[in-house]
């Protein structure tokens, strides 16, 4: 049997596949919603909730500050569960990373605010985050790989789309939960941004039950190689690849944190009423969700290179456009220009988790895709608080040419790598 295992010629697997789906699509559901709903709690609430005493400017640095912290340690998160994952098998990381992810989100929903226990709120809030971030910088590379190790070439940019698909799913539950919050009176808005947090638990409560159910991967139980600290290992042996992953990564997971969380903050800060302007990213979360698995699909027939600097091209002028038109309280200019960007970020997201799991072989692939993909998201983390510095560099609202001028940065980065990297759509997983 080939090492790209097809679960149709398997019949002890075929009965598990979709389990391993639904496993991946909420698995990735529950890290996204978490992590999506504290961002837009950070842009929103937790400048006045937490740091209350601070000019309104410092405030928002201070929470995007953060939010951050949560990304900067999510390659710590990656690669303990690559190690883990490569050593012991990927099911083990993915329970006990729900459960992490789970606890520290419901938390930061019964946390007091400064008002109440003073300079411990927000050191509690940064500490919760932090164990936010360990946990879901262990779920990413497991819940993908179970997916794209089921399945045989030809197939495995859609399926693997799917964990993106999740992505799209957790920010369009956590969208439309802040878009409804945000109706509420003014005297409401205090309390109610905890509901979120606190309807983690559901989530998290099902995802166990189905990720208790799936089946090992096929790929890891027939593994030759079994490195002792699978780091050192891909570090030494395959070093290009782990820089070529960090850049395809980086493509779509700075631009989005770019127009999505500092948007957000930029736009109440212009002006633009808030309701719309999450109403119009539900939205464009709705189409995405359709475009990133379509994306995928395509990568299978045309290749994922192709794919992935498309989607570069169009990303690019569209972050102009949509700072632009916020500036300009245009309605229709904004979630035109919103659309436009998800499409560009759809087609370099969408092929990502077969992309990034294609580069590696079985016995580092947990570790080596988690790494480039936590290193990407810590610096996407990173985003708002540099966009915040680069607005307060420039001169303030509505002086922001120099934020979507990060877009150019990362997708030129992105293009080159998808250049350097095989193609692989076609190709068997490496052994």
């Amino acid at each position: 049997m080939s090492s790209d295992t097809d679960v149709s010629s398997a019949p002890e697997l075929r009965a598990s596949r979709s389990r391993v789906v639904v496993s991946s699509l909420l698995g990735s559901t529950i890290e996204w919603f978490d992590f999506y709903i504290y961002g837009a709690a950070s842009a929103l609430y937790f400048a006045t909730e937490f740091f209350p005493n601070a000019d309104p400017l410092v405030g928002v640095l201070a929470s995007f500050a953060a939010l951050a912290g949560g990304f900067l340690v999510r390659p710590i998160g990656g690669l303990i569960g690559g190690h883990i994952g490569d050593r012991y098998g990927r099911k083990k990381v993915l329970v006990a990373s729900m459960i992490v992810m789970g606890i520290s989100t419901v938390l930061v929903g019964l946390l007091p605010g400064y008002a109440t226990i003073g300079v411990w709120a927000p050191l509690l809030l940064v500490v919760l985050r932090v164990v936010q971030g360990l946990g879901a910088g262990a779920e990413w590379g497991g819940g993908v790989l179970m997916v794209v190790e089921h399945f045989a070439k030809g197939r495995r940019g859609f399926w693997g789309s799917i964990g993106v698909l999740g992505v799209y799913t957790g920010i369009t539950l956590s969208t439309l939960l802040f878009f409804l919050l945000s109706r509420l009176p003014a005297a409401d808005q205090a309390w109610a941004w905890r509901i979120p947090f606190l309807c983690s638990a559901v989530l998290v409560v099902v995802g166990l039950w189905i990720r208790l159910g799936v089946a090992e991967s096929p790929q890891f139980v027939k593994r030759t190689e079994r490195p002792r600290i699978p780091v050192v290992d891909l570090l030494r042996r395959h070093w290009p690849r782990v820089l070529i992953a960090i850049a395809l990564a980086i493509g779509p997971a700075v631009p989005y944190q770019v127009y999505v969380t500092f948007g957000n903050s930029y736009g109440k800060l212009v002006g633009f009423d808030v309701s719309t302007l999450l109403l119009m990213q539900f939205v464009a979360s709705v189409l995405a969700m359709i475009m990133a698995p379509a994306f995928g699909a395509l990568s299978d027939v045309v290749g994922r290179r192709p794919v992935v600097i498309a989607g570069c091209v169009v990303l690019c002028p569209a972050g102009f456009w949509f700072f632009s038109a916020l500036n300009g309280g245009t309605v229709v200019g904004a979630m035109t220009a919103l659309v436009v960007l998800e499409i560009g970020h759809s087609a370099i997201y969408g092929p990502q988790s077969a992309m990034l799991s294609e580069l590696f072989g079985t016995s580092t692939r947990y570790t080596g895709a988690s790494l480039a993909y936590q290193v990407a998201g810590a610096l996407s983390g990173l985003a708002p608080l540099i966009s915040a510095a680069l607005l307060f560099a420039g001169g303030g609202a509505p002086h922001v040419t120099l934020v979507p001028a990060l877009l150019l940065l990362t997708s030129a980065g992105a293009v080159v790598a998808a250049l350097a990297a095989p193609e692989t759509a076609r190709a068997p997983l490496a052994p």
